[in-house]
């Protein structure tokens, strides 16, 4: 699957650079070929509007600093700093053939090590590849893989934030990963949108084989005109209040989840069992003022009971997560500050004291709060942003192992980035 992607992704590059070259030097095709720039982004199209190819880029270097509890059992080194291109994306979309048909292939490139928030690490991963027919406005009908619309943390571009990276429950560990599938969405009554997908369930990167399919549904509402992305901010400087409310669920029927630990601590451990989740979130923006929140939970149903040993998950345990993050633009549309509170807890149902640090993990869960600024010098398309966590967790004593003392943990965070979109 990856070669065919890479394949595909190097076939629709390799043909738009041929058409442009094309279109430069052949005076008969530049007639019924137009190549420009525009919203900052490149373009090459047909005269008709039914071929197209718009490209685009997402480039991050981030710089970090962190402080470690020292009770911590795991930091020989009570400080760590590093530098890291955290997102470096690149994509295409446009018209296939038809005005009405649609395309989009994206790809990261990551130099890190470290799974990031998205589930990779450092080289090459196709994210998404898709075809949309629009059959009207209310009704769009999508094939391939795509990020399923849950929790609006996830939902939201990572180049669209007022804090340099996403909160970690909402964002992280309560979303739903990219997948494979059929979908639907679509607008209705100029202020309700909706989507609804049939997809594998087992994630992006896992086997494509399973048992029964998985569902997934949102819909959003936008009473006052369109809301933007929801942690955003108001960058646009609203003169009337902007409110958006949203609800989603998804129902996974027994498939086979990914091993991938990084990417969903709670369903990544799962084996084979049914989880049921729904997230509910509000939030408004108004003359530079933004505020946003959200909560989400997950729960598993009819377990198979050997996804017991050595995870501790059981039927009827939880995922619960919850934040809430506002912000405000002391100069209209360059300078902003934020906050953030958020808790969440991937383990509410613990049975088993094997593991201390599991054990501890299901009783208390963990707290994060921080601030944050960005300096915007083309809006989200070139901007600066830096901001301080602490995260509040349970930690397990020196040992390390079932009876060791704990303590409450405090780790700090200062981070800086900076963004570039084209």
């Amino acid at each position: 699957m990856k070669n065919y992607k890479t394949v595909m992704l190097g076939s629709v590059a390799t043909s738009a650079l041929l058409l442009g070259a094309a279109a430069v030097t052949t005076p008969a095709l530049a007639k019924n070929v137009e190549v420009g720039h525009k919203k900052g982004s490149f373009y090459l199209k047909t005269k008709d509007g039914k071929f197209s190819v718009i490209t685009g880029a997402q480039i991050q270097m981030k710089y970090e600093y962190r402080d470690n509890d020292s009770e911590r059992i795991t930091d020989a080194n009570s400080s760590e700093t590093a530098f890291e291109a955290r997102r470096v994306r690149f994509g295409v979309k446009g018209r296939a053939g038809h005005k009405k048909l649609t395309y989009r292939v994206s790809m990261n490139i990551s130099t890190s090590s470290q799974a990031d928030q998205d589930g990779d690490g450092g080289g090459f991963a196709i994210f998404d590849s898709y075809l949309q027919w629009k059959f009207a406005k209310s009704l769009n009908l999508r094939v391939g893989t795509w990020k399923q619309r849950f929790t609006e943390s996830h939902s939201n571009s990572s180049g669209k934030l007022q804090m340099v990276d996403r909160a970690r429950g909402v964002g992280n560990r309560g979303r739903i990963e990219r997948d494979t599938g059929l979908g639907i969405n679509g607008k209705l009554f100029k202020m309700l949108s909706y989507e609804a997908a049939i997809i594998n369930g087992n994630t992006r990167k896992a086997p494509s084989a399973n048992t029964n399919q998985s569902f997934v549904g949102s819909l959003k509402i936008e009473p006052f005109g369109k809301f933007g992305a929801a942690y955003e901010g108001d960058i646009k400087n609203s003169k009337k209040l902007k409110v958006m409310a949203m609800a989603a669920g998804f129902y996974k029927d027994n498939v086979t989840f990914s091993t991938r630990t990084n990417q969903n601590t709670f369903i990544s451990l799962a084996g084979n069992a049914d989880i049921v989740g729904w997230t509910v979130g509000a939030g408004m923006k108004w003359r530079g003022l933004g505020l946003y929140g959200e909560y989400v939970q997950q729960r598993f149903h009819d377990a198979d009971t050997n996804i017991n040993a050595g995870t501790n998950k059981t039927p009827g345990e939880k995922l619960i997560a919850w934040n809430v993050e506002a912000s405000y633009f002391i100069i209209p549309k360059k300078w902003s500050i934020a906050g953030r509170y958020e808790r969440f807890n991937t383990n509410t149902k613990v049975t088993s004291t094997s593991n201390a640090t599991q054990a501890n993990a299901g009783q208390n869960g963990e707290t994060r709060f921080g601030i944050g600024t960005s300096y915007f010098f083309r809006g989200h398309a070139h901007k600066i942003q830096a901001d301080w966590i602490q995260e509040q967790s349970l930690s397990t004593g020196s040992t390390g192992v079932a009876g060791a003392t704990t303590t409450d943990a405090e780790d700090n965070k200062f981070r800086i980035q900076w963004q570039t979109r084209f």
